[in-house]
């Protein structure tokens, strides 16, 4: 079936008028018609019941409009795939910035020389924009941090293990490693509990047993903001990583220091990864290990 009749069916279906479809694709009435009359002349049924004032749908009609859109998005999504593949592979890479924008660099340098023909797309996400989408394939590759209540269905090599540090103003007159029980009552600024969980959970096992019972006074989408927010002096922030910190944050270690947090790259177990994708796996734990 051709994609467009499909297309101008569908239309019809959802606005119940041929003027309506039309203002909806952009096509005149009369080339919708003559659409629909071919669409019904290849399937050898009648799809809509015309009279001098409406449109209905026939049953033949409407089971090709409730399972015909399902279909024509397959086939779009195939037609891109195709077209993928005519331009040289793709890999989507989805990452956190703060954690892994050092290693994608020089990998994508190296990668990029043993591949030339391979394309890859960079993607700024949360953690679990992350897992979603390499779940339902929007994504080839995640750079994260494992964890969480569900890891089904993914695959991790650990890439680099980051000390935590408190990020605070610096023009704030602190110095030296900071006691976490000191930090009882601080006004403290976290990644957004509900796109970063596995943070969440990581923050709460280095406040276990300390007796420190922070004020949480703000939750941001992502590092950019965060650092704004503790450059502005709304409070502190408790960070792994962050080379990127800036002159106006001072990062201070922890004493004693809890666990660090385990950075790592990850892919779907199903289907096996690629030839490619192994490559540049490969490339990005190197270098982590520079």
């Amino acid at each position: 079936m051709d994609f467009r009749h499909m297309r101008s069916f569908l239309a019809v279906a959802d606005e119940g008028s041929i003027s309506g479809a039309s203002g909806r694709t952009h096509l005149s009435a009369s080339a919708i018609s003559r659409q629909i009359k071919a669409l019904e002349a290849e399937l050898g049924v009648a799809l809509l019941e015309r009279s001098a004032h409406s449109i209905g749908l026939t049953p033949a009609g409407e089971m090709l409009a409730r399972d015909g859109a399902t279909w024509v998005a397959m086939a779009e999504r195939m037609t891109e795939r195709v077209r993928e593949v005519a331009r040289g592979e793709l890999i989507k890479i989805a990452y956190a910035p703060s954690l892994a924008g050092p290693l994608l660099g020089p990998a994508l340098e190296c990668f990029a020389q043993l591949h030339p023909g391979v394309r890859v797309q960079l993607f700024d996400a949360s953690t679990m924009e992350m897992k979603n989408g390499l779940r339902r394939g929007a994504y080839d590759l995640i750079v994260t941090v494992p964890g969480g209540a569900d890891e089904t269905g993914i695959e991790w090599r650990t890439l680099r293990r980051l000390p935590w540090r408190v990020a605070s103003p610096a023009s704030e007159d602190a110095a030296g490693p900071v006691l976490l029980p000191s930090l009882d009552g601080v006004r403290l600024l976290i990644y957004d509990r509900d796109e970063y969980p596995d943070y969440w959970q990581l923050l709460a096992r280095v406040f276990d047993g300390t007796g420190a019972r922070p004020v949480i006074v703000g939750e941001f989408d992502g590092w950019t903001s965060l650092r704004t927010a503790v450059e502005g002096g709304l409070g502190i922030a408790l960070v792994a990583g962050h080379d990127d910190a800036g002159e106006r944050i001072r990062l201070r270690e922890i004493d004693p220091p809890p666990d660090p947090v385990c950075v790592s790259v990850g892919w779907r177990s199903e289907p096996p990864l690629g030839a490619a994708c192994a490559v540049l796996v490969d490339e990005i734990v190197r270098a982590a290990g520079k």
